[in-house]
C-alpha cells in the first residue's frame, strides 16, 4: 500500500510540475522579426554558420554555386548591424568546397572552418581559412 501512495505522489508531483510548466510556456509572448534579408544569385547558396561582429555588424559563412570558381565555393559575407551587405569573398578551387563556421579574430579578421574537395590529400579535407582583418 505504501509503494502505491508513494507512485501516486509521485505521479501529482509530476503533473503539477508539467502543468505549471504549459502555464508558463503559455504566457510567454512569441517573438516578432525584426528584419529580414536575403542573399544569393541563381543558383544554389546557403549559409551554415553566423556571428556577430565586435562592429555590431554579422559574419556569415557558407556556400555558394552562383559565385566563386569551382563547382561550388566557401562564402564569406560581412553584414551591418540592420542586415545590410557590406562585402562578400568567396574561397575555393575547381570542385566543391564550403565553409561551415566562422569566428572573428582578435585581430579583427576572421577563422573558417569548413571542408575542400579542391585542394588536400583526398575526397573531403578539412578546410581552414584566415582571413585577413578588414582595411
Amino acid at each position: 500500500m505504501e509503494s502505491k501512495i508513494l507512485k501516486l505522489s509521485a505521479i501529482l508531483i509530476a503533473l503539477v510540475f508539467i502543468g505549471s510548466g504549459f502555464a508558463f510556456a503559455a504566457s510567454e509572448k512569441a517573438p516578432e522579426i525584426e528584419w529580414n534579408k536575403t542573399f544569393g544569385g541563381s543558383d544554389w547558396d546557403w549559409g551554415n554558420s553566423v556571428q556577430q561582429t565586435k562592429d555590431g555588424g554579422y559574419i556569415i559563412v557558407g556556400e555558394t554555386y552562383s559565385y566563386g570558381a569551382g563547382e561550388s565555393d566557401v562564402w564569406l559575407t560581412k553584414t551591418d548591424s540592420k542586415g545590410n551587405k557590406i562585402w562578400d569573398k568567396t574561397f575555393g578551387g575547381s570542385d566543391d568546397d564550403a565553409g561551415n563556421s566562422v569566428q572573428q579574430t582578435k585581430d579583427n579578421g576572421y577563422i573558417i572552418a569548413g571542408y575542400t574537395e579542391s585542394y588536400g590529400a583526398g575526397h573531403n579535407d578539412v578546410l581552414l581559412i584566415k582571413v585577413k582583418p578588414e582595411e
